[in-house]
């Protein structure tokens, strides 16, 4: 639905799921209007998604996913909490962080380890593919990959790495908090990167989505499988969603 002005030059898109509150949806759209109004930059989109999630699986109550359009540039975050107004005011908070980034003032986003608790702890028995989505992956260099994955608030990235031509991701974890893994390159990029990126020094698995699902059901490091789909041999990644359930991302 579309709720009033944003204050500033674009409406804000709010679409809620489950039980939301009217008073909590006004608190998070006013954060984000807020935020839009002191931007020096024009924002042409806003929208909003808030989720109370009432299913016993879902490791948090409340999901706040706000993203922005500004000067042409999309920027995203995305945080989850105990009640959807703390949510939203951790939402504008991490957009201004991303928005500093983009104008160069930011440094790489810190890496706080793996919620392991958060996540897998609570997942259903049997959790099931609810989301499986294939797009065509932008070529980029790693170190922009990292970029995109900072300001859309992602912890992975899937893309085409530019200098070997290979389906690859970035994704947040070890020491530095930046990993980059290729389908089969295990070299650091020639380039420089402006993160502390480190590269993954195992090969990629070569598997069916149906052992990428059975390795993560067991996973206790990561919310997500990076793997070679054998059916198409392109880079997928099996991930795990805040409702406990998983998502797919298939490279085309």
């Amino acid at each position: 639905m579309r709720i009033g002005r944003a204050g500033g030059p674009a409406d804000i898109v709010v679409e809620t799921r489950g039980e939301v509150v009217e008073s909590a949806r006004e608190y998070v759209r006013g954060q984000l209007a807020a935020l839009a109004r002191r931007l020096p930059d024009s924002v042409t989109q806003a929208r909003l998604k808030l989720t109370a999630f009432t299913r016993p699986s879902a490791p948090v109550p409340a999901l706040v996913q706000a993203n922005l359009t500004v000067g042409g540039i999309g920027v995203r975050a995305q945080v989850a909490a105990a009640f959807l107004p703390e949510a939203g005011k951790l939402a504008r908070q991490r957009l201004r962080e991303h928005l500093a980034r983009l104008a160069g003032a930011g440094h790489a986003r810190p890496w706080q380890g793996t919620p392991a608790a958060r996540w897998w702890s609570q997942q259903p028995a049997a959790p099931r593919i609810v989301r499986d989505k294939s797009y065509q992956l932008t070529r980029c260099h790693p170190g922009e990959a990292a970029r995109t994955m900072d300001v859309m608030d992602y912890d992975f990235h899937l893309f085409v790495d530019d200098e070997t031509g290979e389906d690859s991701i970035v994704f947040r974890i070890g020491p530095t908090g930046y990993r980059l893994a290729r389908l089969r390159s295990l070299a650091p990029p020639t380039a420089p990167v402006d993160v502390p990126l480190t590269v993954n020094v195992h090969p990629v698995p070569s598997e069916t989505t149906d052992t990428a699902t059975t390795w993560l059901s067991t996973c206790t490091d990561l919310p997500f499988r990076f793997f070679k789909d054998t059916e198409t041999g392109r880079g997928t990644v099996l991930y795990r969603r805040y409702d406990g359930d998983y998502g797919l991302l298939r490279g085309r």
